[in-house]
Parts: C-alpha cells; structure tokens; sequence
C-alpha cells in the first residue's frame, strides 16, 4: 500500500480521478448537482464488503438550487489506482 505521503503528495490525482469516475453515472442524476466538493482520502484496512486494503475517496455533490450538500460518491481504489468500488449515497 502507498505511504501516507505518497498519497499526500497526490491527493488532488486521487480526487480527479474519484470526480472522473463519479460523472461516469447516470447523467440524469448529475444534472441536478452544481458542485462536487472534495471531502476525504482515506485508507481503508478492514471493511465488512470491499476488498482490502484499499483507498477510499470521498466527495461530497451539492445540489443545483439549493447549493447544498446532497450526497456523498465514494471510490474505492487499490494503490494503483484501479477501481475497485463505488459508492453514491
């Protein structure tokens, strides 16, 4: 798994490419969101139903009105950067 400042060192890579991914869904519901705020990397070591260790990446999606938080979309990634998972709540 990459050290702690390798993925400091890339944390915007990791968050482009979480938002990458996230405008792969449905364009329906994307329509409704006017901004994806970046919210968290983090490592995830042990987890009930994804594959790990793993990095999960989270972002946080305001609605176009009310410009508000809505939801969240999460990816998971291994240390390479390959999907592995994701998430929309």
């Amino acid at each position: 798994m990459n050290s702690y400042k390798d993925i400091l060192d890339k944390k915007e890579d990791f968050y482009s490419l979480a938002i990458t991914y996230y405008y792969n869904i449905d364009q329906e519901y994307i329509d409704h969101i006017s901004r994806i705020v970046p919210k968290s990397i983090s490592l995830l070591i042990d987890h009930e139903f994804i594959p790990t260790p793993c990095i999960e990446i989270k972002l946080q999606l305001h609605h176009k009105e009310e410009n508000e938080g809505i939801s969240s979309y999460y990816l998971y990634v291994n240390e390479k950067k390959e999907f592995i998972d994701e998430f929309l709540h």
